[in-house]
């Protein structure tokens, strides 16, 4: 596979448009992002997944969202979305934009009353949503808000906080169907890739990214570093083979023997790095980084990047030609 050592700054939406009567966005959701190098590695592109050009809305959570409200509306005939998360989430925009694609209503549940001073939640209003202001500000708190919410709204949905389908709420059809959409995404994975560098928050796209190698088996893939920035990445990686274990099921798979943790020998290596934990950093930090003209999200993986280049000794195995970091979406500055 031929591999472009540089792209234009563009996305894989040929028209881009929040408007249904130009482009349906569920047409894209199983559209392969390109994989480009730069300054020597391998850059998986999710952030090239823009509906609204490149900049805006992006990355593989949000196509997570759009399938789900698609199947609410395809299913359910759905009037509306309810959601709750924290000011500082990319959730807000991306609900907002899809509830307007598809000329639905969203309402987002906050605790922060000066709400309209924080830039994800500007870009929500900015596209047409409703807020709900309360005294409760953690994410948990405001997404039992917002079941209680859905339930004096007709025909409202909830966005469960985090763009997930918890196992608790959700039969494990749908859990398997969530992750294969990102699933796809590891396609294309270069035949010469040794390595994968995933930033591990919610851990859902690691999941889906796991589900897909365990689908396409990549040729030369040796080891998959997870670099834990917040959530389940940082604290609690069991979700990673609970939820494996969930799609293996449902897809008469055997997918967890193929991934293993910590020193333990298995056809793919997991290493794992945790940023929070060992002090590095805090969720609520911003951390910008430039790596060959490409910009980082500041609370994700731009958090990665400084962590790797403060700490070259460590992965000295892990970063060359034969690697290729995973972007999972980029900071939207603009709708």
């Amino acid at each position: 596979m031929k591999i472009a050592e540089r792209q234009p700054l563009t996305t894989i939406f040929d028209v881009q448009s929040i408007d249904r009567n130009r482009v349906r966005w569920e047409d894209y959701l199983f559209k392969q992002t390109p994989v480009e190098k730069h300054g020597g590695i391998y850059f998986k592109r999710e952030d090239k997944f823009a509906p609204l050009g490149f900049g805006s809305i992006n990355g593989s959570k949000l196509r997570q969202c759009i399938w789900l409200v698609d199947q609410w509306v395809k299913d359910k005939n759905i009037r509306g979305v309810v959601s709750g998360s924290v000011v500082g989430s990319p959730q807000h925009p991306f609900i907002a934009s899809i509830c307007k694609h598809y000329r639905i209503g969203c309402l987002i549940a906050t605790g922060a009353k000066n709400y309209l001073s924080h830039q994800n939640m500007s870009m929500a209003d900015k596209l047409g949503a409703k807020f709900h202001v309360t005294n409760i500000g953690y994410a948990k708190a405001l997404q039992s808000i917002s079941f209680k919410l859905s339930k004096r709204l007709p025909n409202h949905e909830v966005l469960e906080t985090n763009i997930t389908v918890d196992e608790k709420l959700n039969p494990p059809s749908r859990i398997e169907a969530f992750h294969r959409i990102g699933a796809e995404q590891a396609k294309n994975i270069p035949d010469d890739v040794e390595t994968i560098i995933i930033p591990c928050g919610s851990c859902n796209s690691v999941v889906s990214i796991l589900y897909g190698i365990g689908l396409f088996k990549p040729k030369r893939l040796k080891n998959i570093v997870l670099m834990g920035i917040g959530n389940n990445g940082s604290n609690n990686l069991d979700y990673i083979p609970r939820r494996l274990n969930i799609i293996s099921k449902v897809k008469g798979l055997d997918l967890n023997p193929l991934f293993k943790f910590d020193g333990e020998k298995g056809d793919y290596n997991i290493h794992h790095f945790n940023l929070n934990g060992s002090g590095f950093c805090q969720y609520s930090d911003l951390m910008p980084y430039n790596h060959a003209g490409i910009e980082f999200h500041p609370r994700y993986e731009g958090k990665c990047m400084n962590y790797i280049f403060k700490n070259k000794s460590l992965f000295t195995q892990f970063w060359n030609e034969k690697t290729l970091f995973w972007i999972i979406g980029n900071e939207p500055t603009w709708v």
